[in-house]
């Protein structure tokens, strides 16, 4: 028998009614066509942050309206008040409609309230004397008559209770009171089940209202925070969930069903241990609900949504009944309701999603024994709904009317900045662990362009996961004849959808789909070239073609059919001229794949390829041309200086600047110019001197963005990231320019007319500047500069060692691993000249010392690893060490073992080498040093000279367990190869036989 809870009264408690100033300061917040308004908002400032007493007066009043049931509690003198702020025309509103309007006016007491609670001026909180009768006031308006003035009460309760920030609550769970906010919320749910069982009837009145809110409650508090909830509640939380799970069983009411299934489906992560004694009892009531034909089809998702959560984070309660769920579940998936449909499809791609520990053989079982009917209905539910299509022709016919991108049809364009040495990066600045471009390629090969998330896009997403999972030949008997059902229609919207299925299959299937593809390929050129057609199939054949790029090389590399990348390219090309920019920018991103899939072999088709994409440079809109850009870029970075090739440059180059030079004119910040940089830093340092012939204008325009964007940013206070993306991409574009033409790069500087003198001046400032990124890039050109051009840094070397010693700081770590990176190229210039690093070495060194030493360093403001930043302190202390191994030497026994760590994962052979040489000069100025050194010392010597004969990127923690077949040394560095060998005689002599 349960055991009733502490009785929970606040109705003793007198309230008093709301006064009749605070009365006029809503009616004139409500009035936004006046000056009372204005005055209004500057009032109500003054109240709540004049004191503490003011703010908690103020919180107390609007909480007194949002009580007040109706305006006949008021009293006359304060009626009288607040007549006169309006010439009685509210009081005479009232008489007229008594309940709407006075309900109206306490719910934006409420969120006043709330306003004010959640987010109180600074070093504001309600005084004591305050805080009880708020407290009280919310427990009475969770079962208020008015529905209005219980929803936004339980906003109040959740966002004041679980809302902010730990520690920031406005109204904790503490203060509540043993028998306050869970024990009532209980006692909400727990009466109303009593009347139910007694009288076999749904409750009414007071404990109707009582209910319904304290589910509401509930709800919210749960989608906020349960576990801080529970933490907060003490012995009432456990009694929560059987009461909503006996609810579900006894009460039919819709509202009453819908919110106890939203509170139970959020605690299922949580699994509190109420709601896993009572689990056989939740199964009971979803089966129910779930199979009752009067359920509504919210009932019906937040049914389809607490198994999906299970099967996602609480597998393993699903485990022993898989079979008969999956089958209600694809029942579900077929659901007129597209959203219950769609939570239901849900269940099939979390499924595919599942980690391999938690989905057992039995449920791969399960699951396979129903994929006979799961993958015809994914390929059904790809088929745009009738609604969706007549809102894409409506679209289409906008399409015709040529125009500028609407605002909300282009994504934020954000620039990527590059991280240098280490040896983890490429030239371009790309990872070699791309994990990163694949996100972005994400978007741009997204489907179709359908970036709404949907029954469509689901299934796509499901049948792709599901073809990953289960061997081909246990998919494909399934798929291939709803595929040829589906190419085969008349109707092209089912066209698209079988085009859709069949890309999505793509990796999961792409070994025994060749077989097929010699008849679905000239069919996907068919369907991409076939004029009036909607345009969505021309844009799903385009990535569906894509998908399939793999396939086109190895027929093309082959010999089976030579021509196929060619002719895929020529059909790809006819739709980045189409006039539906969806079109384009499907066809623009199928291009970028080709590109990146097939590398040289698009080099015979490059100039009729340069020719059409400046051909639609002159006509693309902002998303096309962002995606036109990135395509360029990548042409560069894959293909290589075969796009700078014979008259090529001439093609494309003069286009980009003048479409940048006519941007820039207008608006410096043009997110569009981003992806434009971007694009020509790629192409400068791909082709090198073949771009010399626009290399000025290049350098001009980005010296005039950095001037621009750096005066303009000036005069505005604080700046964000955000805001600097135009000069760090001007930056990066320099930095292009110096790796593309080298050398040279002094003289251009020179050439400049316009900025060559200011040009050191500009770099001094970037490398200074406040916003991190910028000076990220600023450290990555420094280097480079060093690198190619060192008599350009000269005059200024003072101060840029100085910034760069300042930002070896591992709250920027990013920043940090391009300045290090830099402060080594810096010293490679120096060797035989150590004069111009004698006043910095030695806080050099200390800075390094920190970064090869401490375990935490190298991760970012997310706990993710920047890649290079312990190699690039390893390598700089070596490059140091070759300038003058007195400047190292004397620290050595404090990060030994840390330098040779880093050595070990230096990738870079150019950088590792100066890293070995530094550390072997270092050891040979004074070889006693090594005398007193540990046995974890020694040993991590030894395995960083075994690491030049480990493959490059298996050096891991995993080591010593893994298999790898062992490289010789490289036969590039035979010096270093003796010099280690003779280090190694002597390092056995100097510590004694038996050590070694």
């Amino acid at each position: 028998m349960t055991t009733p809870l502490p009785s929970v009264d606040t109705s003793q408690i007198p309230i008093p009614p709301p006064s009749g100033t605070i009365l006029s300061l809503l009616t004139n917040l409500s009035n936004h066509s006046n000056d009372a308004h204005r005055i209004a908002l500057a009032q109500q400032q003054t109240l709540l942050s004049t004191s503490a007493q003011s703010y908690g007066t103020t919180c107390i009043q609007f909480a007194r309206v949002l009580h007040c049931p109706n305006p006949n509690c008021i009293p006359q003198d304060q009626l009288n008040i607040w007549s006169q702020c309006d010439g009685g025309v509210s009081v005479l509103q009232l008489r007229h409609d008594p309940i709407g309007g006075w309900s109206q006016l306490r719910e934006m007491a409420g969120l006043l309230l709330k306003n004010a609670l959640v987010t109180p001026p600074p070093n504001m909180s309600l005084p004591d004397e305050t805080f009880d009768e708020i407290l009280t006031i919310l427990l009475r308006g969770i079962g208020d008559e008015s529905r209005n003035v219980r929803k936004v009460t339980s906003s109040i309760i959740a966002s004041g209770t679980v809302g902010a920030k730990e520690g920031k609550e406005a109204l904790p769970l503490h203060r509540w009171g043993e028998n306050g906010l869970t024990p009532y919320l209980v006692k909400g749910l727990e009466d109303a089940i009593a009347v139910i069982e007694a009288k076999n009837t749904a409750p009414k009145d007071s404990i109707e209202y009582a209910l319904l809110g304290s589910l509401q409650t509930l709800s919210k508090l749960f989608e906020d925070s349960p576990q801080r909830f529970e933490s907060g509640s003490g012995p009432a939380f456990q009694r929560i969930v059987p009461a909503l799970v006996k609810l579900l069983e006894l009460c039919g009411e819709e509202r009453v069903r819908t919110d106890a299934l939203t509170c139970l489906v959020n605690l299922i992560r949580l699994m509190p241990t109420s709601l896993v004694a009572v689990m056989n009892e939740f199964f009971a009531a979803l089966s129910k609900l779930g199979g009752d034909p009067n359920s509504s089809s919210e009932v019906r998702k937040l049914v389809c949504r607490g198994i999906v959560t299970l099967l996602a984070y609480r597998t393993e309660y699903l485990q022993f009944h898989i079979l008969p769920i999956s089958q209600f579940i694809l029942k579900a998936t077929s659901d007129s309701d597209p959203d219950v449909s769609l939570e239901a499809c849900e269940f099939w791609l979390a499924f595919g999603s599942l980690d391999s520990t938690v989905c057992t053989p039995a449920m791969i079982g399960a699951i396979q024994s129903l994929l006979p009917q799961i993958i015809p209905t994914l390929v059904k539910g790809m088929i745009y709904p009738s609604d969706k299509i007549q809102e894409l022709l409506a679209l289409n016919e906008e399409e015709e009317q040529a125009g500028a991108d609407r605002a909300q049809d282009v994504a934020p364009v954000f620039h990527r900045s590059k991280t240098k040495g280490g040896g983890m990066k490429t030239s371009t600045g790309h990872d070699d662990d791309d994990d990163d471009d694949d996100e972005d390629d994400d978007g741009d090969d997204d489907e179709y362009d359908d970036k709404e998330w949907s029954l469509r896009t689901c299934s796509a997403a499901s049948l792709d996961v599901l073809a990953a999972l289960y061997a081909p030949d246990l998919i494909l008997p399934h798929l291939l004849p709803a595929l040829q059902e589906s190419l085969a229609h008349t109707d092209p919207w089912v066209r698209e959808a079988g085009l859709l299925a069949l890309g999505a299959i793509a990796d999961g299937c792409s070994k025994p789909m060749g077989l097929h593809m010699a008849q679905l390929h000239p069919y996907l050129l068919t369907q991409i070239g076939e004029e009036g057609t909607i345009p969505q199939l021309k844009s799903i054949s385009c990535w569906t073609l894509s998908r399939y790029v793999d396939w086109a090389l190895e027929q093309t590399v082959s010999g089976v059919q030579p021509n196929l990348i060619g002719i895929m390219t020529e059909a790809v090309l006819k739709r980045l001229l189409d006039k539906n920019r969806k079109v384009q920018i499907a066809a623009c991103s199928a291009l970028g794949v080709f590109v990146e899939s097939t590398g040289d072999v698009m080099v015979p088709y490059l100039e009729v390829v340069f020719q059409t994409l400046t051909q639609a440079l002159q006509t693309y809109q902002t998303r096309a041309l962002i995606i036109l850009f990135d395509t360029l870029g990548s042409m560069a970075d894959f293909i290589g200086p075969a796009v700078g090739e014979g008259n090529l440059p001439g093609i494309y180059i003069p286009a980009l600047l003048l479409i940048w030079n006519n941007k820039a004119k207008v608006n410096p910040f043009d997110r569009t110019l981003l992806p434009l940089m971007e694009s020509l830093a790629s192409i400068s340092m791909n082709i090198g001197m073949r771009f010399q012939p626009w290399a000025l204008q290049a350098f001009d325009g980005a010296m005039s963005i950095i001037n621009s964007c750096m005066m303009i940013l000036s005069a505005g206070g604080d700046i964000d990231d955000e805001e600097a993306d135009p000069i760090i991409c001007a930056t990066d574009l320099l930095d292009g320019l110096v790796e593309g033409i080298g050398p040279n790069f002094g003289e251009l500087v020179s050439s400049s007319m316009q900025y060559g003198e200011h040009f050191l001046s500009v770099l001094r400032a970037l490398v200074g500047h406040e916003v991190s990124s910028v000076r990220m890039s600023a450290f990555a050109l420094m280097g480079d500069i060093a690198k190619q051009c060192p008599q350009i840094l000269q005059p200024g070397m003072k101060e840029l060692l100085f910034e760069s010693i300042s930002c070896i700081d591992s709250m920027y770590p990013s920043v940090c691993n391009n300045a290090v990176w830099a402060i080594g190229e810096v010293c490679v210039k120096c060797q035989g000249n150590p004069a111009p690093l004698q006043p910095y070495y030695a806080e050099i060194v200390q800075n390094l010392i920190c970064l090869l030493m401490g375990n935490k360093y190298g991760e970012d403001e997310n706990g993710m690893p920047v890649h290079g930043l312990v190699e690039n302190a390893a390598s700089t202390m070596g490059r140091l060490a070759k300038v003058n191994p007195e400047f190292v030497v004397r620290d050595l026994p404090r990060f030994l073992s840390g330098w040779c760590n880093g050595m070990t994962k230096i990738s870079d052979l150019t950088e590792r080498c100066d890293a070995f040489e530094g550390f072997i000069l270092t050891v040979q100025a004074n070889p006693d040093t090594l005398k007193n050194a540990s046995e974890n010392d020694i040993t991590s010597i030894l395995f960083a000279v075994v690491s030049w004969h480990i493959p490059v990127g298996n050096i891991s923690p995993e080591l010593l367990k893994g298999k790898y077949a062992f490289v010789p040394f490289p036969d590039s560095y035979p010096e270093l190869f003796q010099r280690i060998g003779l280090f190694l005689h002597s390092l056995k002599d100097l510590i004694g036989a038996d050590a070694w």
